[in-house]
């Protein structure tokens, strides 16, 4: 993930010195949009600075649980893999049967290989998940 702290300080800098020159050279009657551009610079800022404290605390800790889970995900990520490729295998074994009885176009038998791929991989990532 990138670090976009000088990024959003840079703008919120920008965005405070913009609302501050209006709010200085804007004399007109009604209201003044200085005032929200000095507002979301705040907020800009707020946030950019709280997101970093919390990024650089936490940058530590995910080092070292990064060299835990490596292993463990790649484990995951094969059976996984090994689950979704013996599903795929007999659900198109159950579409060739069914093939040969009713009309299924390509499109309806894709979608639904497609969507029941999806599913058994989100189930199943958090079945070894759980169990790992």
């Amino acid at each position: 993930m990138k670090n976009m702290f000088r990024d959003r300080f840079l703008l919120s800098i920008v965005l405070i010195a913009f609302g501050s020159i209006k709010l200085i050279f804007n004399k007109s009657e009604g209201f003044n949009f200085g005032f929200i551009l000095l507002l979301i610079g705040g907020i800009l800022l707020l946030y950019s600075i709280a997101s970093y404290i919390k990024s650089r605390n936490n940058t530590e800790l995910e080092m070292e649980l990064s060299k835990e889970y490596d292993e463990r995900d790649m484990i995951i990520d094969g059976k996984v893999a090994h689950f979704s490729l013996n599903l795929l295998v007999c659900e198109l074994l159950i579409i060739m049967f069914l093939s040969n009885y009713i009309v299924i176009s390509t499109n309806v038998a894709l979608f639904i290989l497609l969507v029941s791929l999806i599913i058994s991989d989100m189930v199943s990532r958090r079945f070894y998940n759980h169990v790992l």
